[in-house]
């Protein structure tokens, strides 16, 4: 395994810019301390190993340590009491191979790279997110599904529906009509005094966040569901939120439907206050 934490640029025949070969999860960085490290190094391993890549679990979390101790915002003061920048961390296969084929001596490159912190989730937070439902639906592949995995044309496409609606986010399914996750993140929504959330047993990502929330949930004896959904169930919902390791718990304030009618949410419901004190437990 090969860490690169400089501008090194990427070789042309390198297998995550070639074909996609690869995995990574995104961090959010405050005050130079990595927030749910150990979920995103077990999403890490556990991601790279289902694509047929090891990595060194110690070597790689320390890196991780160190770079970000080293990252300080520019043009913030150092009286600031909360700092944050996003890590991406991103896992190549390595270099070479013939085709698809993997050569038997490429050894792993991880790469880091820094990024602000996204300015507009406040008011995001404050007022919550307007969503659309894709009409483009996630490929069913039990092997990847949960995998956070370089191939995103998919998201690519969801993207451009997003755009050019205005919304903020949308509700994605898979080609079978459950609902699976947003454009950005993994959903949760309340009913009947208990959360839902989407399997994943076919496509889609296993968020840090969603499985920190899922960990939380089932310890402190919360009712919780885990299955397949339905757009029709999210119309009936009391709130529903988007989580990522960035937003943390996103509140959603309204969902337009295929039918173009819209359903509005309730946001600072109590359940989604509840459900963001979980996650600060674990930050």
């Amino acid at each position: 395994m090969q860490i690169i934490t400089d501008d090194t640029p990427i070789q042309p025949s390198d297998r995550a810019f070639n074909y996609g070969d690869g995995v990574f999860t995104t961090l959010c960085i405050e005050n130079s301390k990595p927030q749910l490290l150990s979920f995103h190094i077990n999403r890490l391993i556990y991601d790279a190993s289902a694509i047929g890549i090891t990595l060194d679990e110690t070597v790689l979390e320390q890196a991780i340590v160190d770079f970000a101790t080293k990252q300080v915002p520019n043009n913030v003061s150092t009286q600031s009491k909360r700092t944050k920048l996003v890590l991406k961390v991103h896992v190549s296969a390595g270099i070479g191979g013939r085709g698809y084929a993997r050569d038997d001596e490429s050894v792993p490159q991880v790469r880091f790279s820094i990024h602000p912190y996204p300015v507009h989730y406040a008011a995001l937070a404050e007022q919550g997110m307007a969503l659309i439902c894709a009409e483009t639906a996630l490929a069913i592949q039990p092997i990847l599904a949960g995998v956070k995995h370089m191939n995103r044309l998919e998201q690519v496409l969801i993207k451009r529906e997003i755009k050019a609606s205005g919304a903020d986010d949308a509700i994605v399914c898979d080609t079978q009509d459950h609902v699976v996750e947003s454009s950005i993140g993994n959903v949760f929504f309340y009913a009947n005094s208990t959360w839902y959330t989407p399997s994943l047993k076919g496509s889609g990502v296993n968020g840090v966040v969603r499985q920190c929330l899922i960990q939380a949930l089932l310890n402190d004896n919360q009712a919780l569901n885990v299955g397949e959904y339905a757009l029709s169930d999210l119309g009936k919902a009391e709130c529903v939120v988007v989580t990522n390791a960035l937003m943390g718990v996103m509140p959603v304030n309204a969902i337009t439907f295929p039918d173009a009618s819209i359903v509005r949410y309730q946001v600072d419901s109590q359940p989604q206050q509840e459900l963001a004190r979980h996650l600060r437990k674990h930050l």
